[in-house]
């Protein structure tokens, strides 16, 4: 016999009512949350945040695609947005305060490209007016240098531009300043060729190098008697292998001849001893771990309740019979009162316990100790580099899962040595190309008396140019000789 399931009772709520009911209440969340961040951004755009309004809207946007006025308003916000930077950077250019006026001008193109903002015509004229604006004050930071043949200095101030100059809006202007900064520099080659000497070695290469960097002919000098050739290395770094002795040999080569030591044709090549040691050692030891945890334990405790009791009684009550006589009768009536009594309970404490669990304890240790030392400058002593540096790693190893005591199982990851011993070598080329930079200044840049030669020489270490040195190579460069160190930065 099929008995049919109970209909429900319309009281009862179907499945069909719940979710709708959760849909309901997911919608009304979603919808307070819209509300709560368009509060927000409409409230930083009325304290001028438009740019910060603008892209809360766009995420805003992007979560209710079907919503078409977030995009409404956002393109709105942007569109002011853009329009307060581009005041902002008339302003200042009005003020004469051109830096603050490109800046702006740099905010406005970053964000025009970024939302790709088609511009009405009140906005673009006032585009073109900050385009002419700042080709006039490049005119007089780049123009100004580089008609003066300080094709360096100009360069340098170009440079500083290139965010703003990268922009399609400004690519005009930006090949207008490369071209007079490259023919100043063109031209300055031309005249420093003329000054250069048999008996300035220096003085030659650094020409050579800077109508290099102009793309133009200057004959290179034989190499000057301080310069050296490759290096060479004697010695050994105990426990590394072969290809990583190489490697170390070959890094360490490659920043000696980054440096103001070295040169293609070095008429010695300088003998470098190499010495020290890599050791990588590990450790196991068993362990006896403890994890803090807490249970929570049943005890009986007592507690009181109160209960109403109603007792009857009987008692006489008078009543008025259908003949109107008086009559008394007995009735049932009760009394209240109430009663407290005790009853057992149980109740549930925290109690601190600890977990103890076996693991391995895995430890290790990288350790390097390099020296090297070779005589550069014969009027001084060796030139020595140094380094020393560890690395300890620990961690438990176990396969134990107890998740009161937040006890899963481990196994601790090292650093390989191999990783590691590249950082080291990486780090110690950066330290001896930084040692031979200052071991050359000392050598050479510390006469309070310089000749032109002696001046280019100290700035062969591609570092800032100490006073003494900018006054002797000005006479001839100008604003230029503190810019001098940028072609020597490589070799």
């Amino acid at each position: 016999m099929n008995i049919p399931p109970p209909r429900p009772s319309p009281d009862t709520p179907t499945r069909r009512d719940v979710t709708m009911a959760r849909l309901l209440i997911v919608s009304l969340l979603v919808l307070c949350a819209c509300s709560s961040l368009r509060g927000q951004a409409d409230s930083m755009a009325r304290k001028g945040l438009l740019v910060e309004a603008a892209a809360i809207y766009d995420d805003l946007s992007r979560q209710n695609p079907n919503d078409g006025e977030l995009v409404l308003v956002r393109d709105n916000l942007r569109l002011r947005a853009l329009t307060r930077l581009l005041s902002d950077a008339r302003r200042a250019r009005v003020e004469g305060r051109d830096e603050d006026a490109e800046d702006s001008l740099l905010r406005f193109l970053n964000h025009r490209a970024e939302w790709n903002t088609k511009l009405d015509g009140g906005l673009e004229s006032s585009l073109r007016e900050e385009v002419a604006g700042t080709r006039r004050h490049l005119q007089k930071l780049v123009g100004a240098p580089a008609g003066k043949g300080h094709a360096l200095t100009a360069e340098q101030a170009l440079l500083r531009k290139q965010p703003l100059l990268a922009h399609p809006e400004l690519s005009r202007v930006a090949r207008d300043m490369e071209w007079l900064v490259l023919q100043s520099g063109k031209a300055s080659c031309l005249r420093l060729r003329d000054t250069s000497t048999e008996d300035s070695p220096h003085w030659r290469e650094l020409v050579f190098r800077y109508c290099g960097h102009w793309r133009e002919y200057a004959p290179r000098p034989a190499s000057a008697p301080e310069l050296f050739g490759p290096p060479s290395w004697s010695g050994t770094v105990e426990g590394l292998d072969a290809a990583q002795q190489a490697r170390l040999e070959a890094r360490l080569t490659q920043a000696f001849e980054s440096s103001a030591w070295f040169s293609p044709g070095g008429p010695a090549r300088p003998e470098f001893k190499l010495g020290g040691r890599f050791v990588t050692e590990r450790d196991s030891q068993a362990v006896a771990l403890t994890a803090p945890w807490t249970e929570s334990v049943p005890y009986t405790d007592h507690e009181d309740r109160t209960e109403t009791i109603e007792e009857p009684y009987e008692a006489e009550e008078e009543y008025t019979d259908s003949d109107g006589k008086t009559k008394t009768r007995t009735v049932t009536k009760y009394t209240t009162h109430t009663h407290t009594y005790s009853v057992p309970v149980t109740r549930y404490r925290d109690v601190p316990r600890t977990f103890e669990y076996h693991a391995l304890r895995l430890s290790q240790a990288h350790h390097l100790a390099v020296a090297s030392a070779a005589t550069l400058d014969a009027r001084r002593s060796p030139f020595v580099l140094a380094m020393q540096d560890q690395l300890s790693e620990s961690g438990h190893e176990h396969d134990v899962t107890f998740e009161k005591g937040k006890v899963r199982p481990s196994q601790p990851s090292f650093t390989p040595a191999e990783t590691w011993l590249d950082a080291k070598v990486e780090a110690l080329a950066a330290s001896f190309s930084q040692q031979l930079a200052t071991y050359w200044q000392e050598s050479y840049c510390s006469t309070p008396s310089l000749t032109l030669d002696e001046a280019a020489r100290c700035a062969r270490a591609g570092a800032a140019v100490p006073a003494q040195v900018a006054r002797v190579l000005s006479d001839i460069l100008g604003a230029d000789a503190t810019q001098v160190p940028i072609l020597f930065a490589s070799p």
